[in-house]
């Protein structure tokens, strides 16, 4: 009786009656790969199996281990909000709210309130810096609908053109994954829009996708105060090339003509990766290199 009359005082007052998410069900390329969590005393991550051999969420937490806690929502997450999140307290809400609009291969559910959003057609009001999944509108109706495009505010136009000019001159024949979506950008005259950088364009599955801020353990604020040092910011951004990159040399040649983009915050630099097969050995996500976008 107590316990219902509890509920009844929640649903009367309408201040109360959003409670905080404390876990989210995880999906790795929309299947179950685990649980994410938030206690008074940061955050938690438990893998669905024990097996070593499943997907990673991240190049940071191999599955090898099954349980993971820290303080801060781990980098994986985190940079999904950004610098603009409004607090940590309430990341998993903010995180379900994204839901459908951040690019790589993870995606968030309520295990109490499941809810399946079908993509947008058309993109919603953006602002300068902003960008938005949605499903081409040039598909079909009849065919299932899918997030397969990413668009960008018409300021972001003049900064693509002249990624795709460094991109001709410095990788020419195309060997590098960064920057290839240039190619299919396309101006609208109401937004920017080109292929997701993230997604297989054989295969159709979507590849794991983590910024370097993100890789280093940084937050946005962080990463910003790195970039102030030049000399020391190139160092470390070839260190990561050479770390997770197979052509490391031309990664980090076509890094140097953008090393200016990222320290303006105009750009933001983001590694690739696939995930391991069954006759992987190790069994580890291989980068497929460095992609940039506008931010």
């Amino acid at each position: 009786m107590a316990h219902l009359e509890q509920r009844t005082r929640t649903f009367q007052n309408p201040v109360t009656t959003r409670q905080r998410i404390q876990t989210l069900q995880v999906f790795n390329g929309g299947k179950p790969c685990g649980w994410l969590g938030q206690t008074p005393s940061g955050f938690w991550f438990h893998y669905a199996s024990n097996n070593p051999q499943q997907h990673w969420v991240s190049l940071l937490m191999p599955p090898r281990i099954n349980f993971y806690q820290q303080s801060d929502l781990f980098p994986v997450f985190a940079q999904h909000l950004g610098a603009s999140a409004s607090s940590e307290a309430d990341a998993l809400s903010q995180l379900l709210q994204l839901n459908g609009q951040q690019l790589g291969s993870l995606s968030f559910a309520n295990p109490d309130n499941p809810v399946v959003i079908p993509p947008l057609r058309t993109p919603p009001t953006l602002a300068s810096g902003k960008h938005a999944l949605i499903a081409n509108p040039s598909t079909a109706q009849a065919r299932r609908p899918f997030a397969d495009t990413l668009v960008h505010h018409t300021s972001a136009w003049p900064l693509i053109q002249n990624l795709l000019h460094i991109k001709k001159q410095t990788d020419p024949n195309n060997r590098l994954h960064g920057l290839r979506w240039a190619y299919q950008a396309l101006h609208t005259g109401q937004w920017v829009q080109h292929p997701r950088p993230d997604l297989a364009p054989y295969h159709q599955h979507l590849y794991g996708f983590e910024a370097l801020h993100a890789v280093l353990k940084q937050n946005p604020q962080q990463f910003t105060t790195l970039t102030q040092n030049s000399n020391r910011f190139a160092l470390v951004l070839q260190e990561v090339a050479r770390t997770y990159c197979k052509n490391f040399s031309a990664e980090i040649d076509l890094l140097q003509h953008l090393l200016p983009y990222i320290q303006q915050s105009q750009l933001s630099a983001y590694l690739v990766y696939e995930q391991a097969t069954a006759h992987t050995k190790p069994p580890r996500p291989k980068v497929l290199g460095i992609e940039y976008l506008p931010s």
